[in-house]
């Protein structure tokens, strides 16, 4: 039988993987390249909304400010689960707690506060500020680093074709599938890796962290002792847990959700790439025809 396409399984199989192990070598590389920021950067001089969004985005930076205005007692809920003003905002606000102070006087619920006007315009100032510090990751650079999804993408298909093709000519195409698939999981969490915080970020971030361990929820912290931006910062480095912690009712009533702040394991998320780069092993098994059956090969 003619070997498909004219490429035997055993040498085609070699140039696929190959191919695969380039790209997620290239995009790591790359996208490590895009999330370094800026050497000088600091973090500690941050504030909790600032740090809240380098470890969670816009929904985290928004539970900050509800922590520190929930211990100011400037906040509560009302019918519906909608927000509440429950007293005066307190002095030394940010822009984006009085945006959502003024959208509590509206009964806007939490869940909708990225859609409100003035907490979306103080959200974009606050990340436009970390971008331009070299701490946040743009949105600009996440594009730039999901391109090498067309070229995943284009392994995929050139697998799925390869393996029709090859069930067509009679050939033996369970490698070829098996590294398409692993293509497919390498595409695939290169579209779904999003980050906030870029490497100089998330190092000052885990010192932080270290620094402020008196906040974790798991140490049980009389928030109120610290105040209202002891508060905050705790939901900052330790997520939606810690608002529980301080107001298990508000929290409930509020419609948070017990996000984890994810400090550390984002600044992974620019290397995840890496792990399946693995898939190499695959062709030691089919790395000559006497053990792909036939000469046909295990790449179809």
């Amino acid at each position: 039988m003619n070997d498909t396409w004219g490429i035997s399984g055993p040498t085609f199989l070699t140039y696929y993987l190959g191919a695969l192990i380039a790209i997620a070598i290239i995009a790591a590389v790359h996208r490590k390249a895009l999330f370094r920021g800026s050497r000088g950067a600091r973090v500690d001089n941050l504030g909790p909304q600032q740090v809240a969004y380098l470890n969670g985005g816009d929904k985290l930076a928004i539970y900050a400010s509800l922590g520190g205005l929930r211990t100011a007692n400037a906040l509560g809920t009302g019918a519906g689960k909608t927000l509440v003003q429950s007293g005066p905002l307190p002095a030394g606000v940010t822009p984006l707690d009085s945006a959502i102070y003024n959208a509590a006087s509206r009964g806007v619920r939490t869940r909708d506060l990225p859609n409100d006007q003035w907490v979306a315009s103080a959200l974009e100032q606050l990340r436009d500020h970390l971008e331009r510090s070299g701490l946040a990751v743009s949105s600009g650079k996440m594009r730039e680093a999901r391109l090498w999804i067309l070229a995943g993408l284009a392994l995929v298909v050139i697998g799925i074709a390869r393996i029709l093709a090859g069930l067509n000519n009679n050939k033996p195409v369970a490698f070829i599938i098996f590294a398409t698939v692993v293509a497919f999981i390498v595409t695939l969490t290169m579209l779904r890796t999003r980050r906030y915080a870029t490497d100089v970020a998330n190092k000052g971030m885990r010192d932080l962290r270290y620094k402020h361990n008196y906040l974790a929820p798991s140490n049980s912290p009389a928030y109120a002792t610290y105040g209202a931006s002891g508060a905050a910062m705790g939901v900052a480095l330790y997520g939606g847990a810690a608002l529980y912690s301080m107001d298990p009712a508000f929290a409930a009533e509020a419609e948070v959700q017990r996000i984890a702040a994810t400090s550390g394991s984002v600044g992974g998320a620019g290397s995840s790439d890496s792990s399946s780069y693995s898939c190499s092993s695959g062709s030691s098994s089919c790395g000559g025809g006497s053990s792909c059956g036939g000469g046909g090969g295990c790449g179809g």
